[in-house]
């Protein structure tokens, strides 16, 4: 396990506190507390979401829960927000422009319903209440906006390459960066999943914005907090994992591989370890599916 996260999902210093309150692995939500005000980073799915919110006000109690922040528009990241509202009638959902006009059409709401309940049925989940149609962004940010949590600052970072609406937040008081997928996931200690379903290039080009910046915590999804010389190496790493994978893609086609084919190399290669307990099978084809030919005509032309 990398330093400074515990298996319990708990970080903790002298101005914030960081829970996974997610209902269930993949479904994550990373809950920070300041001494004024509090913030979900992501919401994970809908069917897991009434645990979600229960989880938080176990730690909340009496206070209120500020903001349901997205890093992007994706079912397993953004439709337990609308359950945040339902719970928090204050609440404010922040999101990107992109992410905002994603939720605001009905056939996008429909297809995350959709891939909602494929994934509790993976998980063997019950019923549940359906409130995705509730789904709205109220805030708007974007490159360079400013979210004051209270004794620390969220300076919104564009950060297209897993989706097109992808952000991610620097907080200079703590010297974090709170990513997003575009950075890959974690996978095992030695490899980040890469997920670039927008464009290889600007993918690698946050990776290596990233690379400039002073930090010393970095917020992994679906993982929790690394901090120290390990962050150095999870961006090296994810850099490294972008590349490996774009090269794997190109050189498998090159060789006259069928892209069904070079779809279970990937898998393969990257879909073990924690990836197996956070990604359902059919969710990793979904994007495994698209990712692969956007490469090959990216690079290939």
């Amino acid at each position: 396990m990398y330093e400074g996260f515990t298996t319990d999902g708990y970080y903790k210093d002298d101005l914030i506190s960081i829970t996974n309150v997610g209902g269930i692995p993949g479904g994550d939500a990373f809950l920070i507390v300041t001494s004024q005000k509090s913030a979900i980073i992501d919401a994970g799915y809908s069917f897991s979401a009434e645990k979600m919110t229960r989880n938080i006000k176990n730690i909340l109690g009496e206070r209120r829960l500020d903001y349901a922040i997205l890093t992007h528009s994706h079912y397993d990241h953004a439709a337990g927000a609308a359950y945040c509202r339902a719970h928090y009638r204050d609440c404010k959902i922040i999101s990107s422009e992109y992410a905002a006009k994603i939720f605001s059409k009905p056939s996008a709401i429909d297809a995350m319903r959709e891939t909602d309940r494929s994934a509790a049925e993976y998980y063997g989940w019950g019923d549940y209440e359906d409130r995705l149609d509730e789904l709205k962004t109220d805030i708007i940010v974007r490159e360079g906006d400013v979210i004051d949590l209270g004794g620390i600052t969220l300076h919104v970072l564009d950060a297209p390459g897993h989706t097109k609406c992808c952000i991610a937040f620097y907080v200079p008081e703590e010297k974090m960066l709170i990513a997003c997928e575009t950075m890959g996931c974690f996978a095992s200690k030695d490899l980040v999943l890469s997920s670039y379903l927008v464009g290889y290039q600007i993918s690698v080009d946050f990776i290596n914005r990233v690379k400039t910046m002073d930090i010393e915590k970095l917020l992994v999804p679906h993982f929790g907090v690394i901090k120290g010389e390990e962050c150095r190496s999870y961006i090296e790493g994810a850099l490294r994992s972008a590349v490996t994978l774009k090269d794997l893609i190109i050189n498998d086609h090159l060789r006259g591989m069928p892209n069904n084919e070079i779809v279970e190399h990937y898998k393969e290669v990257y879909y073990n370890g924690d990836v197996r307990k956070i990604w359902p099978i059919k969710a990793f084809y979904l994007n495994a599916e698209h990712l692969v030919p956007m490469v090959i005509k990216e690079i290939l032309g």
